[in-house]
């Protein structure tokens, strides 16, 4: 990561019962935006290893699912 950080702060207003999981989603897409070309990196390095019948578009997303956590 070369890029400098910043922190942004959105105030919206969701129902309760959604709340952790908005938190979540937005603190995921952060988290994979500013590790995507290590992600991008992996997943070129192990590209031909893995035996699926997947397509390489499909195996991106679950990794991008997957690895968020």
């Amino acid at each position: 990561m070369s890029e400098e950080m910043v922190d942004v702060v959105i105030h919206v207003k969701v129902p309760k019962k959604y709340a952790e999981i908005i938190q979540k989603d937005v603190e995921a897409k952060a988290w994979y935006l500013s590790h995507r070309e290590e992600l991008f990196e992996t997943l070129k390095k192990l590209k031909g290893i893995l035996k699926t019948d997947k397509s390489w578009k499909e195996l991106k997303r679950e990794y991008y699912e997957r690895g968020i956590d």
